[in-house]
């Protein structure tokens, strides 16, 4: 237990300033047919590698269906991502930091961002069985309880504690093309929310069994609701499975996985 207080003191004690190094990384707001991902160097050792991730990324964005990069038909539709892409950029991700003896320009660290032509997505989507799910998107509201060995609290917007994991749901909500509202204090009732927001209750509890973080998220939707969760994460996946996981719901494409 003293190992765990110990991750929960440091974690904790970071996530503020997680949050603050998330905010000083390129702010540029992706669109529907855009993706961004790390990739090591500018140069074309890790460029496919990173077209195809991005291009994974936009499929399940643009069709609201995870399952959309399992189907068995997708290295011949899209096994090719280079000609989908309409132009890319990089940015140094540590841009202000001098290049020093033990590392070469080539290896630093770069945000690769891809833009897509979207005619070409929509049609290998359609090549797969899916469509563009289009708007309007219901907005996602977290109402998330977090518990750690250092304190318990709710990610709401004033919430310091939460300040990292504020910074990691809106990246989650940009990795699906999903706009997420972050309540205030006090969390509010779900069923008070107005149309065209669904809530994602969940809790996410540090354990020490588990080798990380549990979450448990549930989400009514058209009158049925749905649980789902995973454990022994990271807060970042844990809020990607919980974003993924209600886009599929509201996008029509079955339970989350």
């Amino acid at each position: 237990m003293r190992a765990l207080a110990w991750l929960a003191a440091c974690g904790m004690a970071l996530l503020a300033l997680a949050g603050q190094a998330r905010a000083e990384q390129q702010d540029i707001r992706l669109g529907r047919y855009e993706s961004r991902t790390i990739v090591t160097g500018t140069d074309l050792r890790s460029r496919p590698t990173g077209f195809a991730a991005c291009l994974a990324d936009v499929l399940v964005k643009v069709s609201g269906d995870p399952t959309a990069t399992d189907d068995p038909r997708l290295p011949a539709v899209a096994g090719q991502p280079a000609a989908f892409v309409a132009d890319f950029d990089y940015w140094d991700r540590m841009s202000g930091i001098s290049h020093h003896d033990e590392q070469g320009s080539s290896d630093r660290p770069y945000n690769l961002t891809v833009r897509f032509v979207p005619a070409r997505v929509d049609a290998a989507l359609r090549a797969l069985g899916r469509q563009p799910w289009p708007d309007p998107r219901p907005v996602l509201v977290p109402l998330i309880h977090v518990t750690a060995a250092s304190g318990v609290f709710d990610i709401t917007r004033e919430e310091p504690r939460a300040a990292g994991m504020r910074a990691a749901l809106a990246e989650s909500g940009e990795k699906y093309g999903m706009a997420l509202r972050i309540p205030p204090p006090p969390l509010p009732d779900a069923a008070a929310l107005p149309p065209g927001e669904a809530a994602v209750v969940g809790s996410l509890v540090l354990s020490e069994a588990a080798h990380g973080w549990v979450g448990t998220w549930h989400l009514d939707w058209q009158g049925r609701g749905y649980d789902w969760g995973l454990s022994g994460v990271n807060f970042d996946e844990a809020f990607r499975q919980a974003v993924r996981g209600a886009m599929q719901i509201v996008s029509g494409h079955g339970l989350p996985r």
